[in-house]
């Protein structure tokens, strides 16, 4: 298992399904689940505390007054993009943002955050004298402001046209109703030379953050009232953290994938694996990320639903497919495995929750994966009859098949998909053992079979693989990051940038609450992407980490706890034993398959021809057998 050094940690991942959180006393750890709360995300966020209060054995004040740090992954960026329900934003720029905008296709997210642009946008051309250029700078904002406009966002051809704009419009605005009306200059954000890049980074960040800013600021409050003395960390997506006051909306969008891929990069460097694939299936989608040397695939430059971003971002590609996917038959009478989730709400039929189509979850309840008398993820109670009708109504009954052959082909369906796109991946990537690391609730399900379509031998299903993401989020430290081009190049001019980085650096990180001797500075000299000379600085401020400690254990087999019949092929079932992931935990055991090995929030399934083998470090290592 895992182990601070003594302190008290929470460590929680926002889901679409469920929240989950690790809280770690130092001696003990225990994942926690509860379900997602879309409504009002502070629900949620109340009862994992409550729970992990409950774990710890004390009462939630006491829990959050001894914690030494609580780092928080949301989807609220996530989701706002996706419901496009952000602010009105009004837009300033001048020839050279306009025709970037111009360029945007349709459907794309700045096309659709500024629809209908005349309403959003308004172009300035700058001659560089403020007297003359007031006046069409101050019309262009009074006319954004009342075509109803909540934020302004200025982006500009470099930084001394922001400047001057900022000097017109902060002398006519009192800074009253400034503060009311933010102004976002895209020089404060990115230093990015790509003007449309620029562009649209500041667009979204302006976009996200104010829901963000009011969620987050809520949910530290409910903390505080609770006794947390200790400020509220936000995991960001390029596996930094930063407190809420100082952390940057558009870095949390897909924040909680990232945590499950700093997990399996502290695996890979605990057990010195080579190249890495990690599969992290949710509820409504699986994650996909490829690791070398323990090293996370970053992106330079980020995208979001295609636009590309100023800000590096993990390279991590959401696939269609999780517990919740619906599956259908198609008017061409073929098996059709999503886009369509069924979500928290009302979920996958077998929850009870009002849901009647077929999902994947439903489809392993009638394959006999899941055990029908024990809670789903520990809280949801599963009805099988309910399972089994959804599959025969919308899959079995269309494709003429029994109900256990058409929930084997959505299984299939699901594990051909993750196991070919790992395939093409890894294929691209360099030689070596390659080993598959598979985590969320539904990747120790389906983690063997995918690498066998993978052609993989070797699989890694971590100790806390359910609540992977929020294990990852407790090996992330504050970070701020900066990038200035020196202008002009020569070793006196870079001095001076880093200078101002590290000034810069000092008074972000007395805002993260540390003074600049606990922090470790990292410069680093290069180029951007016109072949300019750039100085680059990392401001780091390490939290305490979560760490792998062995255990001694005995090592004779465990008893299976039960059996069952269990559909593995779709043709016939086959009498399974079944071991109690606790059993199984107590001691460095080997298991060779078939065989199903189930926990109150995770199950792991060795197929025939598999054998699971689980180590002192509460790791469970499943191999192909010859």
């Amino acid at each position: 298992m895992v182990a601070t050094d003594n302190r008290i940690t929470i460590d929680i991942d926002t889901g679409g399904t469920f929240t989950d959180g690790v809280v770690s006393t130092g001696a003990e750890t225990w994942p926690i689940k509860v379900l997602t709360t879309p409504h009002d995300l502070t629900i949620a966020l109340r009862e994992l505390i409550g729970e992990a209060a409950g774990q710890v054995g004390v009462d939630e004040e006491t829990l959050l007054q001894r914690v030494d740090s609580i780092r928080y992954s949301t989807t609220l960026g996530t989701n706002t993009l996706i419901e496009r329900s952000g602010p009105r934003i009004g837009l300033l720029v001048n020839a050279g943002g306009a025709a970037a905008v111009a360029a945007a296709p349709p459907g794309s997210l700045v096309a659709d955050i500024l629809d209908p642009v005349e309403h959003h946008l308004r172009r300035i051309d700058l001659s560089g004298d403020e007297t003359t250029d007031a006046e069409p700078v101050l019309q262009a904002v009074e006319e954004l402001l009342d075509g109803g406009a909540e934020r302004l966002v200025i982006v500009l051809d470099d930084q001394a046209a922001e400047e001057q704009v900022r000097r017109i419009v902060f002398d006519e605005y009192p800074r009253h109703i400034l503060g009311a009306l933010p102004v976002l200059f895209g020089g404060e954000l990115t230093s990015d030379p790509d003007l449309a890049r620029r562009v649209a980074t500041s667009l979204l960040n302006a976009y996200l953050h104010p829901q963000l800013e009011t969620f987050l600021y809520e949910a530290e409050s409910v903390l505080r009232a609770r006794g947390l003395h200790r400020p509220l960390f936000v995991f960001c997506n390029d596996g930094t953290t930063n407190r809420v006051a100082k952390v940057t909306a558009l870095k949390t969008h897909n924040s909680g994938p990232a945590g499950g891929v700093e997990a399996a990069a502290a695996l890979a460097r605990h057990y010195g694996l080579g190249q890495v694939a990690t599969i992290d299936i949710g509820g409504t989608s699986t994650d996909v990320a490829f690791l070398t040397d323990a090293r996370i695939e970053e992106r330079r430059r980020g995208g979001i639903e295609g636009t590309e971003c100023s800000m590096p971002m993990r390279k991590i590609d959401a696939l269609g497919g999780g517990g919740g996917t619906i599956a259908e038959v198609g008017a061409d009478g073929r098996l059709q495995l999503g886009p369509r989730s069924a979500g928290a709400a009302p979920g996958p039929a077998c929850f009870g929750f009002g849901g009647t189509d077929a999902t994947v979850t439903d489809a392993n309840l009638t394959l006999g994966v899941f055990d029908p008398e024990q809670r789903f993820a520990g809280r949801v109670a599963l009805d099988p009859e309910r399972a089994r009708n959804a599959i025969q109504e919308h899959v079995a009954g269309p494709l003429g098949l029994s109900a256990e052959a058409a929930a084997d082909r959505v299984r299939v369906a699901l594990e051909e998909r993750i196991g070919g796109y790992l395939r093409d991946g890894l294929g691209s990537r360099g030689a070596g053992e390659r080993v598959l690391i598979a985590f969320g609730g539904g990747g120790a399900v389906h983690a063997a079979r995918i690498a066998e379509h993978a052609g993989i031998d070797r699989v890694l299903v971590p100790g806390l693989s359910s609540v992977c993401s929020a294990f990852g989020i407790g090996f992330a430290d504050v970070e701020h990051r900066y990038e200035r081009v020196v202008p002009g190049g020569g070793e006196q001019l870079a001095a001076e940038v880093e200078r101002e980085l590290t000034e810069r650096a000092r008074i972000d990180m007395r805002g993260e609450g540390f003074s600049l001797d606990d922090v470790v500075l990292d410069v680093a000299r290069g180029e951007d992407d016109e072949g300019r000379l750039t100085v680059g600085l990392t401001a780091r401020a390490p939290l305490p980490h979560l760490a792998f400690a062995a255990t001694e254990r005995p090592t004779d087999p465990p008893t299976p706890s039960g059996e069952r019949d269990v559909w593995w092929d779709g043709t016939a079932p086959r009498r399974t034993p079944i071991y109690a992931d606790a059993d199984v935990r107590a001691r460095n055991a080997r298991i060779a398959g078939p065989a199903i090995v189930a926990g109150d929030i995770v199950t792991v399934c060795v197929p025939p021809g598999w054998a699971l083998e689980r180590d002192a470090f509460d790791q469970s290592f499943l191999t192909r057998e010859a």
